[in-house]
């Protein structure tokens, strides 16, 4: 019976299952119910650490999450669902794969509280390889390409084009959809850890590269995955990223400083770019960084930022 052999798999899995679910709850309830709870110089320091910590979290993404529990979430399972409805058939074959699963409906979730953000920027596997590439570039001193706004502007469009000629493709022509899924390398550089003949090798590196000299290259231009985590973001109904009336007016400092170009001249945080990586709240928080707190401080007086979270009016 189909219980059974659902039962079974689950069984296989159950020590990741409880794992998984204890840093997701336990995450959940610490940024959801005590991140607000502190004063500026505290959270500060929290970031401090927490700056380490993520590089730990990263590491566990990548090759916990990644490589051995084989959890990468894919645009494959996107198409995988479209071409089986198209076909008459059932969604039953989520249930083979537990691990994807929970992280699935962790996102799902997190869509309506935070947005696309903590999955892009925390729980996928190839994005956490990329942000190793690009710590290893700064390292090693590699030169930065910063494209100019309007043309990321435009470059960035280029992913939900990707997403929609995947969407059409597996519901029109699924042999054809097979092959486009291969523009994402997530089934090279982690599911089978580039163990692939070399173009789909030279496709996963190459596009790494690119990350070394234009920070995480894929996910903010090509991902057709991340695009389509962005239209699920924008079911989100609170901004949680600190912000001030000074911020964009006049202050530019997180602008300059925001590594995925995701917050506007006006100060205003696109929450589509944002993949949450906490920096501008690192400096909202530094009373050594944050322009208008220096500012201020000269002239003995103290800013307050907007309290959070504030509610999405109309939709995000």
């Amino acid at each position: 019976p189909l219980i059974y052999r659902i039962t079974a798999v689950w069984g296989n899995h159950e020590g990741s299952i409880l794992l998984w679910s204890l840093i997701l709850a336990g995450w959940t309830l610490a940024v959801a119910v005590f991140s607000d709870q502190l004063d500026e110089p505290m959270r500060a320091r929290v970031l401090g650490v927490m700056g380490l910590i993520s590089v730990g979290f990263l590491l566990f993404t990548l090759v916990y999450i990644g490589w051995y529990a084989q959890g990468q979430l894919s645009i494959v399972q996107i198409t995988g669902a479209i071409k089986t409805l198209v076909a008459g058939q059932s969604l039953k074959s989520f249930l083979y794969d537990p691990v994807s699963l929970l992280i699935i409906a962790f996102t799902l979730v997190s869509f309506f509280i935070w947005g696309r953000g903590t999955f892009c920027g925390w729980l996928c596997p190839f994005g956490a390889l990329q942000e190793f590439v690009a710590m290893a570039a700064q390292k090693l001193r590699v030169p930065q390409i910063r494209l100019p706004a309007l043309l990321a502007r435009v470059l960035d469009r280029g992913r939900y084009v990707i997403l929609l000629v995947l969407v059409v493709a597996a519901g029109v022509t699924p042999d054809l959809a097979t092959g486009l899924v291969e523009v994402e390398p997530f089934k090279t550089a982690i599911t089978v850890g580039f163990d692939r003949t070399w173009p789909y090798v030279a496709w996963a590196v190459g596009l790494l590269l690119a990350g070394a000299f234009s920070y995480k290259f894929f996910c903010r231009y090509v991902c057709p995955l991340g695009a389509a985590m962005a239209l699920g973001g924008k079911l989100r109904r609170f901004d949680w990223l600190a912000r001030r009336v000074e911020c964009g007016k006049p202050c530019q400092t997180c602008r300059h400083r925001c590594q995925y170009d995701a917050i506007d001249r006006s100060g205003d945080i696109r929450y589509d770019d944002c993949f949450q990586c906490l920096d501008c709240v690192g400096i909202h928080a530094d009373e050594k960084r944050c322009a208008p707190v220096l500012l201020y401080a000269k002239k003995g007086r103290t800013v307050k930022p907007f309290p959070l979270p504030v509610r999405v009016e109309g939709g995000a």
